[in-house]
Formats: structure tokens, sequence, C-alpha cells
């Protein structure tokens, strides 16, 4: 067996593998022979049908399998050794002739190569980029203590209604001359909340009506929606549609949500028993905006530092056609008109690709199982996070990460994002980041024109 290539450009090779019998012969008798002593047949003991019978039967098959065998295995083999760095996989030159194995003992396949362009990259002083992080301002803290004093506050009973009130009681269908309504829609222990009413006139109605007292207002009119009507009667929606008479609401109980007040009770609520003055109540604010604040710029850095590099490789030149050619074959559902408009964007991805490879290979970056089981740690706190969750017991989110860690799909993406969290954290160390300080709205502004 002999391979050999054939250069067309820079990133398009041809691999042509020779194959002769001596090659395969040996294989497919052991293979015949392990199927022969399987084989049932009638006629026939099991394992004492004719060889001759069996490669009349099965020869042409095993001899295809063994031969796809050997030329897949002895080319990986050759582009490992080579260091050759294939896009895509290897696909059956185009004038390719079938082989007939009966008739021919020596053939020649042949198969063509997408290989990645090869680039030069620094990674050093002289890459440079503005590392932005944003002023934590008083107002930011003021709006934050605002949102947990809501967010740690109770609801309370009132006397008389308020917009923000939840209202609870009665209701039920008036007639035209403001009499109950014997047969008319009725609801008992509801719940009516005046703020959601898009009517103003009908809100005004319940605005200072007090405990024990009845509304009568149109909810025909108070809410556009018709499933808000519906919610309220506790019925289906398609009950209430064209209902459009009076109704009496009886009102019950008043709730109404209460902000908690600044003291030692919220600051241990919001951040633990070691929290105890305003002072410390503040200064973890402010450390918990500066660390969300954190995400958004990290996220500017890194995508400052991936242009930095991309426009310092340039534009690259890729075998277009060979991936496009293999994208199809790989998935036949895919248009072919639709993915010449989405191309140019995967070029870009795959240009970072080849730039991240290219560092891990040239800096010897390794993860580690204990990397991969951080991240997952990593994903499982902003998911909880942004569900507003804290001091969850440690046990609990090991469980998780552990879960995480079994599953078959998570695992690879866990794994590349462990890979390119050290990439970055290479390339913080070993480019210049020039820090500059920036309010919100001036990040804002960047961002703006960072998308345009």
């Amino acid at each position: 067996m002999n391979i050999t290539k054939q250069v067309i450009d820079d990133v398009n090779i041809v691999l042509a593998v020779e194959i002769e019998k001596a090659d395969y012969a040996e294989d497919v008798e052991k293979q015949l022979k392990s199927l022969r002593k399987r084989l049932n047949m009638p006629g026939f003991r099991k394992g004492m049908v004719p060889m001759g019978l069996v490669k009349k039967m099965y020869g042409q098959s095993v001899v295809a399998d063994e031969v796809n065998r050997l030329i897949n295995d002895s080319m990986y083999k050759y582009i490992q050794e080579n260091q050759l760095n294939v896009l895509g996989e290897p696909m059956i030159n185009g004038e390719q002739q079938p082989v007939d194995f009966d008739k021919e003992e020596k053939f020649t396949v042949k198969f063509d190569i997408a290989l990645a362009p090869e680039f030069k990259l620094k990674t050093d002083k002289s890459v440079k980029v503005t590392n932005y992080t944003i002023k934590v301002d008083d107002a930011m803290v003021n709006t934050e203590v605002a949102r947990l004093q809501n967010q740690f506050g109770k609801e309370v009973v009132a006397d008389d209604v308020e917009e923000n009130d939840i209202v609870k009681g009665d209701i039920c269908e008036l007639n035209a001359d403001g009499t109950l309504k014997e047969d008319g829609l009725r609801a008992d222990n509801t719940t009516v909340y005046p703020r959601f009413m898009k009517d103003e006139d009908e809100k005004k109605k319940f605005v200072g009506a007090k405990k024990l007292t009845s509304v009568d207002f149109n909810p025909a009119k108070a809410w556009e929606n018709a499933s808000e009507f519906a919610s309220v009667l506790q019925r289906k929606k398609d009950e209430v549609e064209g209902v459009t008479a009076d109704f009496r609401f009886t009102i019950t109980e008043i709730k109404r949500h209460q902000d908690a007040a600044l003291d030692e009770e919220l600051y241990k609520a919001a951040f633990g028993e070691d929290c105890t003055t305003e002072t410390l109540f503040k200064d973890r604010i402010r450390e918990s905006i500066a660390a969300s604040l954190r995400n958004e710029t990290e996220y500017k850095l890194n995508r400052d530092i991936q242009s930095a590099l991309k426009k310092q490789v340039g534009k690259l030149t890729f075998p277009e056609e060979r991936l496009k050619a293999w994208l199809l074959k790989r998935d036949e559902k895919r248009d072919a008109a639709k993915l010449d408009e989405e191309f140019p964007r995967m070029l870009e991805d795959l240009t970072w690709q080849l730039i991240e490879e290219k560092i891990v290979r040239d800096q010897k970056i390794e993860v580690t199982e204990d990397d991969i089981k951080q991240e997952a740690k990593y994903v499982i706190m902003g998911q909880i996070m942004q569900y507003g969750l804290s001091q969850l017991p440690d046990e609990m989110i090991d469980n998780w990460v552990a879960q995480a860690l079994k599953d078959d799909k998570q695992r690879p993406q866990l794994r590349d994002q462990a890979v390119s969290r050290k990439i970055f954290a290479y390339l913080r160390e070993a480019l210049t980041l020039t820090k500059k300080e920036v309010t919100m709205e001036e990040f804002g502004k960047i961002m703006q024109e960072d998308n345009k």
C-alpha cells in the first residue's frame, strides 16, 4: 500500500491511496472464516457452510468493508503523521471511478482534502486592547437599594385601595338598572389588580374604595384583553367574550406591598448574617454591581481581543468550494442558496477557531477535569444569579455540577468553554491592556457603535 500527495494549491490537496490484494487478503480471509462460524443456512449445520459458498455470497461485501477500513485507517494515520490540518472530512475525488472488487486486485482511491490556511500570529505586548471598567456611581447604588427593599418587602393589610394594591372580593353581574342579575356571571373570593386596568375611569372607581364596600364597574372597558376578565371571573375566555354588562365587586380584603425598612434585618436578609450596618450593606451592593458590570466589560474585552487578532491575521484564503461541498454532503437537507448567504459569517467564525487552535498548540494549553468541573460551576452559578437566588447549599450546587458533567451533550460544550476561558486568560496576560474607566452611559454608546 502506498499514499501519495498531489498539491493543488495552499489549501487543497489530493491524497491517492494505492491498494493491492496482498494488503487486505489476510484480513478478508479472517473475516470470512469468522462469518462462516456464525452463519446459519438451510441444509447446513451452523458453521459448516462450504467456504466457497460463503465467498460467493459475501466475499465482495467483506472485501469492500476491509478495503474501506484499511483506506480510512491508513489515510488518517498519514494525516496525523504529516500533521495536516484538515478542514471537514476527506471526500472521494470527483473523478474517482467505481472499483470492481471481483476483477481488480490493485486499484487507487483518491480523496479531496481541504486544508486550513497557514498564518502567523503575534500574541505579545505589541498587541494593544482597551480594557474598559464601568464606574459604579451613587445613583446605581440607590437604585439597587430600592430594588432590594422592594424584593424583601412584605404584604400588609390596608383599609382603602391604592392603584398598586391587590384587591380581593366577590364579583357578580348586574342588570341594566343596577340590580343584581340572579342568573348572571359571578365569582367568589377572586382578585383584581387595579394597576393592570387600561381604562383610567374604571381604575379610578377602585382607587379610594374601602374594605367591605362595593364598586360597580364595567370589565369590558376596564381590560382590553378578555383573558384578564375571564381570570377574574375564574372562567374560560370564550365564556366572557361579548359580555358588556356592569359588574359589582364587593371588597373583602385589601393587600398592599410595603418595602422593607433600611435596617439590620434587610442587610442580613440580602447579604448574610455578617452584614449588619448600612455602610456594609451599600459596600456589598457596590461590589455586586461591579461584579455584574464586569461581565459586560469582560465580554467587550474578549470581543475586542478577537477583533485585534483577526485584524492582525487578515483575510485568510479558505478552500471554499470543498468546504461547501462537505457541508452539503453532511446535511442533505441544507439549502445551497442559504449556505452561500451564511458562508461569510461561517468563515469569520472559522478564522477565530483556527486562531484559538494555534494559541492552544503554541502555548501548550491543556484542560483538566478540574477545569471542566469549574466551568460547570460557573455556568450553574450564572443561572442561579439570573433567578435572583443566593446562599444555596454547596451540596445542591455540587449535585447539579455532577449532573452536568455526566450529560453527553453538555460536557463537550463545557470543555470548549473551559479551553476558551484559558485562552483568554493567557491573552489578558500576554497582550497590552490599557485600562479606561467610563460611565454606564458612555459604555452603552461604545457598545452601540460596535453593533452598527
